[in-house]
């Protein structure tokens, strides 16, 4: 057991080395690319810029208009059109640009909001119309572009909240896969077991999830944040993080609101296409790839019945005879052995060796007319298959046993080691239909489908020293297989009315579907002793779990309504300022399943092969009409397995966005929301869990112009977070591998926070920007989650404390480096770095509990799930005359507090780990990019443990690899 005890130092120091390490790096990597790009800057120096392309028209004839001049009205850039009409702009900076055409005899046309992008050409397509017809100058507002990093800079330096955001440009440039890849990269984000995202370090429970501004359902039954791997980056125009509350905004979220904003339709037809292979260093190729024995259509992440519950025991009502019943009695003993011979007597995972990751990607794009009005369609479709695998990981569990006075050491209750391994997919599509019937009415439908399954085998052994004597081995097999599924239908529109007090309306409705269904996940856990050279196997029902195969499934279905009323006016000063009232309602259904068989008897036959002891089942002799059983089935299915929960949401909102005086501006106003919420268990003796609160959340949001590209914000408001109806529901589920009970607490409170916020933000040149930040947030009634260690089993509950204190501060800069030297103009540098304070004041009974066995014990710790810091590092180099590209991305968290400990025996914490990621692409023909990264370039260990006079006892650990991808892209 000395193994599981490992001296380290201080995780600041720990931190501090490992980013030391990627610094020199990130200098070695730089330091090459910069030699191998030096020859072509030289000679090219100059700022990369963009440009414009269009045809100009008659709009009555559709004849080509020769000779008519295009010009920008910031620049003196100009061009002629062509004999075909054409124009061509060169050389524009990145930027917002009006375009403006005229010709002798037409009214002359100008077009705002045209964005200049790098990355590609910006088509504006012109019909001017004649003088005899209309006289005074047309002017049309342009489709601004919403996935190129400046765009988005330039919605956040005229955002009314403190936000950021990653555009589909900046994912792309770091091969980012999915949304949790992408959301690494955003200012004070870190990831969560892969899927799940933290936001100023704070747990995922503070972070609400939207798709194009509505609520996502979480299709995890144990959470509320949304799991973000779900959606491929492919699908997604652009994702923003709103961090301070204004009423428009759900309640719900401190740490902020991630809003996926799903492919627009363009302006003219495209089309893409991409595909990609990945070989990952722990799994790929290895021929010791634990498989869960699946179906024939696991490669589309759905099970083809392999999995179901057999047909004689579909029916929840069916009986299963005891053995005792079956004993003396040949109908009952026939029942039985038919019921138990049912399932296949797969109970192990089998090696194999794992292909190659690989990964596809089609969208397509147009715009077409519909009764003379543009309708715009998109479509995409991607599919992404990864298979993952470590070995020699680690799960322990330990406790406190005594006074700390008195106890050197931890004591061990189970050290195991740990093989897994998962066939991941992932696949969905996007539709997206958008009909403008006028040119002040604008309706949209939205359709989005995913589909993602994780098919897991894993195998653990060695000592439990609490269960078994120190010769014995302890093993457990698990074979779980997960589908998570999830569609939503949107609806939108957007109205202009002039003659209604110059009003503009905005709608949205949503009906939204996830599912998440686990078929047959089956444990296997037994022990075996050597002696004198030979093997003992055994099944000791009492000191452990007995087989056991496990049917759940979650079905949740959302409804979301919302209207947002705007209505121009002029303020004191008659500058132009804005009145906003609106209204949303959601409501959420949830239904959850659980049905459980165990097995039982033909422990005396059991010889280590645990499919081999599943095959002797059901009645193995009859001799004088007494019937004798290998092994045979149970219903082990409990009524309180099952829940079902309701939760309603209404609310109402009015706030104004005008200017004070000067260059102050002002966003405030309140929002009154309503919650109900009610679960209850099947097991009608258990006492239901509900939530039933009215709150008024207030908001105040100023913003000071310091110059033309310098923004000051300071920002109060008030938000809410609720328990999820898992954690509200009188339900007790059990997850076998770690021997944890995970227990509901239906007198969990809604929390109660004041946030407060502070930002200086410099958008220096189109692209750039440098940020400060300071936020504080007073918690009451925060939910955490708490380990008890000393329950039979282990148990984790969730519970209210009374008070927490956050605060901390942001630094954020991307700039581009043209300014250190001229030979450095496609070189761009980005990073943040998030440093947070937490305080929790322990509830006084837990601490009469830890005082108890440590007098010394603080009355304080942090906020579970909270990181003291998160750094995100990135460096850029494009270079647009080559087509070549490449990019260096680094992110780290702090230290964090994964589950509170209580009775004194301390908490466990996640330790820092930093990711590296490398990208590179060529452009190799017209419209073919070649991509190739490397992800996980540091491979360091993912490492929870507990810390008890300054020795770490691990609890989890293992690292996932490092993935190589090499892949092509086409774009029309």
């Amino acid at each position: 057991m000395h193994s599981a005890r490992y001296f380290i130092s201080r995780s600041a120091v720990q931190a501090m080395s490992e980013l030391c390490k990627t610094l020199v790096w990130v200098a070695v990597l730089l330091f090459i690319s910069h030699l191998s790009v030096l020859a072509a800057e030289v000679s090219s120096s100059e700022e990369a810029k963009g440009q414009i392309i269009g045809k100009l028209t008659d709009s009555e004839t559709g004849e080509p208009l020769i000779g008519a001049t295009v010009r920008l009205a910031e620049t003196n850039l100009g061009a002629i059109s062509d004999l075909e009409g054409n124009y061509r702009i060169k050389n524009v900076p990145e930027g917002e640009y009006t375009l403006v055409a005229s010709m002798l005899s037409y009214a002359k046309t100008s077009v705002t909001g045209v964005e200049i992008s790098l990355e590609k050409s910006s088509q504006v397509d012109l019909a001017l119309k004649p003088e005899s017809i209309e006289l005074e100058e047309v002017v049309v507002e342009a489709k601004a572009l919403q996935n190129t990093d400046g765009a988005l800079l330039r919605q956040r330096q005229k955002s009314i909240a403190v936000s950021d955001a990653i555009s589909a440009e900046q994912m792309s440039r770091a091969a980012s896969g999915d949304a949790a890849e992408a959301l690494s990269q955003v200012t004070g984000a870190s990831v969560q077991d892969g899927k799940y995202i933290l936001i100023r370090g704070l747990g995922e429970r503070y972070v609400t999830t939207q798709l194009n501004g509505s609520a996502l359902p979480s299709a995890d039954p144990d959470k509320k944040a949304v799991q973000m791997d779900l959606f491929p980056t492919k699908l997604l125009d652009n994702i923003t993080t709103t961090k301070s509350f204004t009423p428009d905004q759900p309640g719900d979220f401190s740490g902020g609101i991630i809003n996926l904003q799903t492919k627009t339709f363009p302006e003219k037809l495209e089309v893409s296409f991409s595909s990609s292979r990945g070989y990952n260093s722990n799994a790929t190729s290895s021929s010791r790839f634990l498989s869960n024995h699946g179906g024939d259509l696991d490669w589309l992440g759905m099970d083809d019945g392999t999995r179901a519950i057999p047909d004689e025991l579909a029916d929840p009502n069916v009986y299963i005879p005891t053995a005792s019943e079956a004993y003396r009695s040949a109908e009952k003993a026939y029942e039985l052995d038919r019921l138990s011979r049912a399932f296949n007597t797969v109970m192990g995972p089998r090696n194999k060796t794992a292909p190659a990751n690989r990964s596809y990607s089609f969208s397509v794009g147009t715009q077409t007319g519909l009764w003379g009005r543009p309708l715009g369609i998109t479509g995409n479709l991607s599919y992404n298959r990864n298979f993952n695998s470590y070995a020699n990981g680690t799960v322990a569990r330990y406790s406190l046993s005594g006074n700390v006075g008195q106890t050197s050491e931890l004591t061990n209750d189970y050290l195991l080691k740990d093989f897994k391994s998962s066939d991941e997919v992932l696949w969905g599509g996007l539709a997206n239909l958008s009909y403008s019937f006028s040119p002040r009415h604008e309706l949209g439908l939205n359709y989005l489908y995913n589909r993602g399954a994780e098919s897991m085998a894993r195998y653990l052994y060695g000592a439990t020293p609490t269960h078994l004597s120190p010769e014995d081995t302890y093993e457990t097999r698990v074979l779980q297989y997960t589908e998570r599924e999830l569609g939503s239908l949107q609806f939108h529109g957007k109205h202009q009315v002039p003659g209604l007090w110059g009003m503009n309306i905005d709608w949205s409705s949503s009906f939204t579907n996830s599912r998440q269904d686990e078929p047959d996940v089956r444990y296997f856990t037994s022990h075996y002793t050597v002696l004198e050279g030979d093997t003992f196997y055994n099944l000791t029902q009492a000191m452990y779990p007995t087989p056991s195969r496990n049917f759940r499934f979650l079905d949740e279905d959302s409804r979301d309504f919302m209207l947002d009323l705007s209505i121009p006016f002029k303020q004191w000063s008659s500058r132009s300022a804005k009145f906003r009232t609106g209204a949303l309602y959601q409501t959420k259904k949830r239904s959850f399943s659980q049905r459980s068989f165990s097995y039982s008897g033909g422990a005396a036959s059991y010889q280590g092969d645990p499919n081999e002891y599943i095959s002797q089942v059901g009645i193995i002799d009859s001799t004088n009409g007494r019937y004798t059983f290998g092994t045979y089935i149970e219903e082990a299915t409990l009524p309180s397995d099952n829940y079902d929960g309701n939760q309603d949401i209404s609310a109402f909102y009015s706030m104004v966005e005008m200017p004070v005086f000067g260059k102050l501006n002002l966003a405030g106003g309140l929002r009154y929301e309503t919650t109900k919420i009610d679960v209850a268990s099947r097991d009608k003796t258990l006492a239901k869990g509900n939530l039933d609160n009215r709150d008024y959340l207030p908001s105040v949001n100023l913003i000071y112009n310091l110059g033309q590209d310098i923004n000051v914000r300071g920002a109060y408001g008030r938000t809410i977070a609720r328990p999820t109806m898992r954690e509200l529901a009188p339900y007790a589920s059990y997850e076998f591998v770690r021997d944890f009970i995970f227990i509901g607490n239906p007198n969990l409170k809604r929390t109660l926070i004041d946030n407060y916020d502070l930002r200086w933000e410099w958008f220096d040149r189109p692209g750039e920007n440098i940020a400060v930040s300071g936020f504080y947030k007073g918690l009451e009634n925060p939910i955490e989650r708490v380990l008890f260690v000393q329950a039979t089993g282990g148990q984790i509950v969730y519970q209210n404390v009374d008070q927490a204190k956050v605060w901390g501060m942001e630094f954020e800069v991307r700039k581009r480096l043209d300014q250190l030297s001229s030979n450095l103009g496609n070189f761009q540098l980005g990073g943040n770095l998030t440093l947070v304070h937490s305080e929790v004041k322990i509830p006084q009974a837990e601490l009469v509990k830890i005082k108890g066995v440590d007098p010394n014990a603080s009355d304080k710790r942090p906020l579970q799930g909270q990181s003291p810091f998160v750094l995100n590092l990135d460096l850029n180099y494009d270079n647009l005359k080559s087509g070549t590209s490449f990019g260096i991305f680094y992110n780290i968290f702090g230290r964090r507090l994964a589950e509170v400990g209580v009775a004194g025996t301390p908490g466990i914490f996640e330790k820092p780990h930093g990711e590296l990621n490398l990208t590179f692409s060529q452009r190799i023909l017209a419209g073919f990019t070649l991509k190739a990264s490397i992800k996980n370039a540091l491979n360091s260990d993912i490492v929870k443990a507990h810390t008890y006079k300054g020795v770490d006892y691990i609890t989890y650990q293992y690292n996932t690899g490092r993935t190589f991808t090499l892949g092509v892209s086409y774009e029309l």
